[in-house]
This record gives structure tokens, C-alpha cells and sequence, in this order.
């Protein structure tokens, strides 16, 4: 009975039913002070840095991979001394879009040499890779008998493809196609780069850069497990993210931060460098006691360190010293303690235009890319990646599920709460066309979010409890609990014959009575917090997951554009129970679309409407108004692999509440 569930798990004296939900006004951004996690064991923080690693692979556009296209990399010599041979190299990351930087190589050791990755931050632009610091610190580590590659940010030094902060636009961003995802993208491919030259030591690789150059290498770090050693310098802060277009990719840092992410490089050598006079000034006694608290849980505390100094926001020489002998203990000598500091060795340095990439000797390619042909390239690159994964039969249905449900479910920053973690306020009873029904306020404790809800019970009970109770969650872009509270609208339509089931009905964030303004005046919203796209499927799983406590079968039904809300949230949660979505006439092939009616960046870069329909099959599906561009062959291909073609219903036309109510108490084939 419905008093039995409200009185067991209600919290009767809740909050004001006129409390807004804190999701309007609690906006998350850059410059926010971040509280850091607490992880009481290995096996909890490696869980959770697998689903952290799939987030800053799927934000950086890297899930699922692209192939990756030949280097051809072309390099000249432009510089010799008795110490380090210097060349220029120009490497095409993607088709005709080129990454420039310089090749220092040492003249005196025996290889394999250690090697390092040197990205540089937000130095002056024309001279990227080869501003002062840059080239010192490139200079010293060749005569310490590294090899180093210093490469350039997009728009920056020679890279001359992109306006590096110009404006992204939604569309770029459903694909995962960012200035932060080429950039990371980029020193993947820099790091193949070091690998494919036979005097560098595989297994001995590190990477280095300061300020926008930490965010680069803390990126690199989390997302590619070949490299052996990172010293983000003076850029890890809790409260302070990065200032930059390049450093903020949608959903990298949805329900995270920095300090988190830098932490998924664990066990492996990390030095955090910091400063008193910029954002990494509490990095000491606040940043740094988290990031080694996940070395101490795997048991490699000695394995991370801090050096911090009052330089200023500078990649100065004290620092680039303590850089040098992170360096060298943990590349050269097998991690041992040194006996004494490194110290920067002694150099002239040359002017910088010798070590230009471009010249007479190697001109700018005529066919270089534009960033507007390289957004369509990836686009078609992504899509084929996508299609090449559909499903053929149950074997690849299974894998494609194990693969990409996670995927899904980060993409969109969904959490299914146990029952523990969901709170119910009980608001009224009334009666309205004959409907007995209550209305109360769902949420999860700690989140502050209020979904309106409304349960209709059975209209004709059972003389005793069936076996496998059954309740129906209604969904509408207008509002199905405003809906059915007020006798109006196609929910309560189909409530009045829904005389089989229990029936629950939500308006989702900002439908309905959840109707109300969002704070959204932030730079890089996305890259922070989730859409209003994203918090509607939220609040059907959380509705899911509620009902779950109390039902074996629960069936869903989206009205209008929430018939796609629907859709994703079937796709999360392995419920046992029907799913029927309108699909609107969303035309599935057109970005602009997705952009006005389903907004979740990266969305399109793992599969969209595609995946979600794969993830749901077996289960029985009914999808009505779709549009000539829905991807019905998706779905007939994974009901097809599911030998499941009889639970599978599509519709051109839209379909009558009544015929909903006959789809759902037909038997299952």
C-alpha cells in the first residue's frame, strides 16, 4: 500500500515545500574552493578513478579512440654543440594539421636515454616553445642526458591552425571537439612520437610543463598510461582550475576537480611544483595531503612529493632545479634518493628565431587545415567510430553494453542513489477526477535538488499482493505530476486508465511546479556543471530508483520532448519494465537539434540516441512520432542481436494514450 511506502521512508517534517531546489543557484565554476574527498581505501578510490579516467577521456574527446593517422614527421637540424643536437620537427597529429616543436637530443651518454614532453602554458604567444624559460629548461635536460621534445599549444609559437581562445561553439562540444581535447590529443601523439625513436627508453618517460603547461600534463598524465613521470608545475589549486578555453573541455570537471584528476596518476613518480605567490599557494597543507593520501592508500607514498617556493607564478630557476632532480632520481636513477640537488647546468643560449620550424628549407604546408574542416573531419571520424560498434549480434551486443553503459552514464554525469541516499518530503492528498493521489518532494541528501512527484494508487487493488508489483513512471516536458495534479494534459490522460498499475508522476527540473530560473552567468558552465538536459535525466533515475524499493517492474513513459529524457535514463538504469518515448520528430542526423531539445556535451561523441537504444534492448520498447532520420536501424540491430524483434515497436505516427495503455499490459513476447 502507498501509505505503507510514505510513512517507511518519508521524512514527514522535511523542508518547506517553497524551498527552491538548490540546483538553480548552487553553480559550481573555476574560482570555486573545492572541498576534497576522503578515500578510506585502494579498493574505493580505484573504483572510482576508473569512472574518473572514462570522464577525462570522454571530455578530452578521447572515447571512443579515432585511428590515428601517420605522423610523417619531417625534422631538420638547427642547432650543435659538444653537448645536445637541436632539431626542428613538425609532426601531422591529424590529417594535414600539424604539431611544431624541437627535438633536444644528447651527444654524450649511451642509450637508451630517458626522455621528456615539455608543453608550455600561457607564455607570449608568438613565442610559445620557445620563450626564454622554455628553452632553458629544454637546454638543461638534454645536457642532463634526456631527450626532450618541446611542442607548442594550438595558436601558440609556430602552430599557426587555430586562434587558441576564440569561442567554441555547442555544436563542437556535442562531439567532444575542444581547444583542451586537441591539446591533449596533441601531446598523445607527441608521446608516440618519443616512443617511436629508437634511442629513447620506452619505459622511462615524463612529462613537464608549467601553468597552463601543468594542465596539459596532468591531462596527459590521467588519460595515457605509457608515461612513467609528471611534474605539473604551479598549477594543481582546489581553488583555482585554469583560466583558459584550452583548459576547460565540457564535463571535465562535472563533480571534481584538479587535484582529483592529478591524483589518477597514482602510483606512478609525481612532483607537485607550487608557489606562495599564485593559486598553488595552499598547496603544501591543503592539495598536496589529498594527493598523497591516494599514494599512501596504494602503498607509493615516497613515490610523490611537493616542492614549493616564492618565485611568483614563474617556472623559475629554483624550481626548474627541483624539476631536474625529480627527474633524474626517478628516470635515471631507479628512483634512489640523490645524494645531492641537480643543478642547472651552464648554457648560451641562441636567439630563438634558429629554432623557428618554418623556413625556406620547410614551408608552411599549402594543405593545411582549417579548424572549421577539421571540426567536420572529426566529426565523420567519431561517427564512423560509432557505426563501426553497432551491434550485429549477442556477443557484440554484450560487449557494446559492458563498454558503454559506463560511458552513458558519465557522458551525461548520471548517479543512480541507493535507497539511503534518497529523501521524500510528504506534501498533500486529494482527489481529483476520481484519482486518489499524493503529492510529495523527491531528492537526494546532500544534493538539494526537489523533484515534485505525485503517486496515484491502484485503482482496483488486488485481493492480495501480487507476486511481481508493477508501478508506471510518468514523464512530460510540461510536467506529468503538474499534469495529474491538476487533471490536465496527456499524463493524467493516461493516469485515468492506468487502473492496473500504480502510477508516479515527476516534473523534472524546471517542468512543472520545478518551473523556475536558473544561475547559468558563469564562464565554462559545462565544463562544471551538468545541463538542464542532463539534470532531467537525473531526476527520472533518481524517480527510478525511489520505485525500485518497492517494485519488481516498473515501466516508463515520456511525453514530448521528455520521451528522449526517457530514453537516456532506460539506457542507465537495468530496470525490468517497458519503456515508451515519443520521440518528437527529433531528427537524429542534425546537431542544431540536439542542440535546442537534447543538450549533453560529448552526447554525439559516444553514440547519442544510438547507444542509448542498444543499452535498453532486450527490454521491451515502444518508440511513437519518430522522425525519418531516428535511428531505427540501431535499434533493429540490437533487438535483432537480442533475438528480441517482437519487444521492439516503432512508429511514425504518434500513439493515443489508449494505445500506450494496451501496449503496457500486453504480455511480453
Amino acid at each position: 500500500m502507498w501509505l505503507g511506502l510514505l510513512l517507511g521512508v518519508m521524512a514527514m517534517a522535511g523542508a518547506s515545500l517553497n524551498e527552491q531546489d538548490a540546483r538553480l543557484s548552487n553553480v559550481r565554476h573555476l574560482n570555486l574552493r573545492y572541498d576534497l574527498p576522503t578515500y578510506k581505501s585502494a579498493d574505493e578510490w580505484l573504483q572510482r578513478a576508473k569512472l574518473l579516467r572514462l570522464q577525462v577521456q570522454i571530455a578530452c574527446g578521447l572515447f571512443p579512440q579515432i585511428p590515428k593517422p601517420p605522423l610523417n614527421p619531417r625534422r631538420i637540424v638547427c642547432y650543435e654543440d659538444e653537448d645536445v643536437v637541436v632539431e626542428r620537427v613538425v609532426l601531422e597529429t591529424l590529417p594535414n594539421f600539424y604539431l611544431t616543436g624541437n627535438l633536444y637530443r644528447p651527444k654524450k651518454g649511451k642509450p637508451p636515454f630517458p626522455a621528456v614532453l615539455h608543453p608550455h602554458g600561457h607564455v607570449p604567444q608568438p613565442e610559445g616553445r620557445l620563450y626564454e624559460r622554455e628553452r632553458i629548461r629544454a637546454m638543461a635536460m638534454a645536457k642532463l642526458g634526456f631527450v626532450v621534445f618541446a611542442y607548442d599549444m594550438v595558436g601558440y609559437g609556430d602552430q599557426f591552425q587555430v586562434v587558441h581562445r576564440a569561442p567554441e561553439t555547442p555544436q563542437e562540444h556535442l562531439w567532444a571537439i575542444s581547444k583542451g581535447g586537441i591539446q591533449t590529443w596533441n601531446s598523445i601523439r607527441a608521446l608516440d612520437f618519443l616512443l617511436s625513436l629508437p634511442e629513447v627508453d620506452k619505459k622511462r618517460i615524463g612529462c613537464c610543463g608549467s601553468s597552463g603547461g601543468g594542465t596539459q600534463t596532468f591531462l596527459l598524465a590521467a588519460v595515457d598510461d605509457r608515461l612513467a613521470l609528471a611534474v605539473p608545475t604551479k598549477m594543481v589549486s582546489a581553488h583555482m582550475q585554469g583560466g583558459c578555453i584550452c583548459e576547460n573541455p565540457p564535463l571535465l570537471r562535472i563533480d571534481t576537480c584538479n587535484p582529483e584528476i592529478v591524483a589518477l596518476f597514482a602510483p606512478k613518480p609525481l612532483l607537485l611544483i607550487s608557489d606562495d605567490g599564485d593559486w598553488t599557494n595552499e598547496t603544501p597543507r591543503y592539495e598536496f595531503p589529498f594527493v598523497q593520501s591516494i599514494y599512501r592508500l596504494l602503498g607509493a607514498e615516497d613515490r610523490c612529493a611537493n616542492a614549493h617556493f616564492s618565485e611568483g607564478h614563474d617556472f623559475a630557476q629554483s624550481s626548474r632545479e627541483a624539476y631536474y632532480s625529480w627527474a633524474v632520481r626517478w628516470l635515471k636513477n631507479d628512483g634512489k634518493p640523490l645524494s645531492e640537488p641537480v643543478k642547472e647546468p651552464a648554457m648560451q643560449l641562441l636567439d630563438a628565431k634558429s629554432f623557428c620550424v618554418w623556413g625556406d628549407d620547410l614551408p608552411k604546408p599549402h594543405n593545411a587545415i582549417t579548424w572549421d574542416a577539421l571540426i567536420e573531419w572529426l566529426k565523420g571520424q567519431a561517427n564512423s567510430v560509432i557505426e563501426g560498434m553497432r551491434p550485429a549480434d549477442k556477443k557484440s551486443l554484450q560487449q557494446f553494453q559492458r563498454l558503454m553503459r559506463p560511458a552513458l552514464q558519465v557522458t551525461l554525469a548520471v548517479s543512480v542513489p541507493t535507497a539511503g541516499q534518497i529523501s521524500v518530503t510528504y506534501a498533500e492528498q486529494k482527489e481529483v477526477d476520481g484519482l486518489s493521489m499524493t503529492r510529495l518532494w523527491l531528492g537526494r541528501k546532500g544534493v538539494g535538488d526537489k523533484i515534485p512527484a505525485v503517486l496515484v494508487p491502484l485503482s482496483n487493488l488486488p485481493a492480495k499482493r501480487q507476486l511481481r508489483r508493477e508501478a508506471v513512471l510518468l514523464v512530460s516536458e510540461k510536467g506529468a505530476a503538474s499534469e495529474i495534479w491538476n487533471g490536465e494534459g496527456e499524463s493524467a490522460e493516461l493516469a485515468k486508465l492506468l487502473t492496473r498499475f500504480d502510477v508516479m508522476a515527476i516534473d523534472t527540473f524546471r517542468t512543472g511546479m520545478a518551473s523556475s530560473e536558473r544561475k547559468t552567468d558563469v564562464q565554462f558552465f559545462a565544463t562544471y556543471n551538468r545541463t538542464e538536459d542532463a539534470e532531467r535525466i537525473q531526476d527520472i533515475v533518481t524517480a527510478i530508483a525511489y520505485l525500485q524499493q518497492e517494485y519488481d517492474r516498473i515501466h516508463i513513459v515520456g511525453f514530448g520532448a521528455a520521451g528522449l529524457w526517457a530514453l537516456m535514463a532506460a539506457a542507465i538504469v537495468e530496470v525490468d519494465g517497458k519503456v515508451v518515448a515519443d520521440a518528437n520528430q527529433f531528427d537524429a542526423n542534425d546537431d542544431n537539434e540536439f542542440v535546442k531539445r537534447l543538450f549533453v556535451p560529448c552526447l554525439r561523441r559516444i553514440g547519442d540516441l544510438r547507444t542509448a537504444l542498444a543499452l535498453i534492448a532486450p527490454r521491451p520498447l515502444l518508440v511513437h512520432n519518430i522522425h525519418p532520420n531516428f535511428p531505427r536501424n540501431w535499434a533493429e540491430s540490437a533487438y535483432s542481436a537480442a533475438n528480441a524483434t517482437q519487444r521492439l515497436l516503432l512508429s511514425e505516427k504518434p500513439v493515443t494514450a489508449k494505445q500506450i495503455f494496451d501496449w503496457l499490459v500486453s504480455p511480453v513476447k
